[in-house]
């Protein structure tokens, strides 16, 4: 996941208006001195680290072909939902095989 620097915090801070800016990325990134020398801290030093969502969710949006495969791949899924249940008891498939990571990359569904 991609986590933001404390100079792209304050940078989006400042830009949202908050007056305090300052005071919430010490508190964020845990540094008291008003110097800039802590900005060479990586983000996993961090007391807290904060993830930039709005990359995150872009990066996960499936791609044109995987939202394609989705109309027949979706449906034929759902259609075969019954007979998984009543032939292994559960439907689905572990998230650590190798077909469930198959059928990932095609759909782009998680």
């Amino acid at each position: 996941m991609p986590v933001l620097y404390r100079y792209e915090l304050e940078k989006k801070l400042k830009e949202q208006g908050f007056e305090n800016w300052k005071e919430i990325s010490r508190f964020l990134c845990d540094g008291d001195s008003d110097t800039y020398a802590d900005h060479d801290l990586q983000p996993s030093q961090f007391a807290y680290q904060v993830v930039d969502n709005t990359k995150w969710m872009g990066a996960r949006d499936a791609k044109f072909w995987q939202r394609l495969n989705r109309l027949w791949f979706v449906p034929l899924y759902l259609l075969t939902i019954p007979f998984q249940w009543l032939i292994r008891g559960r439907t689905g498939f572990s998230t650590t095989s190798k077909i469930a990571a198959l059928f990932s990359r095609i759909t782009g569904l998680e």
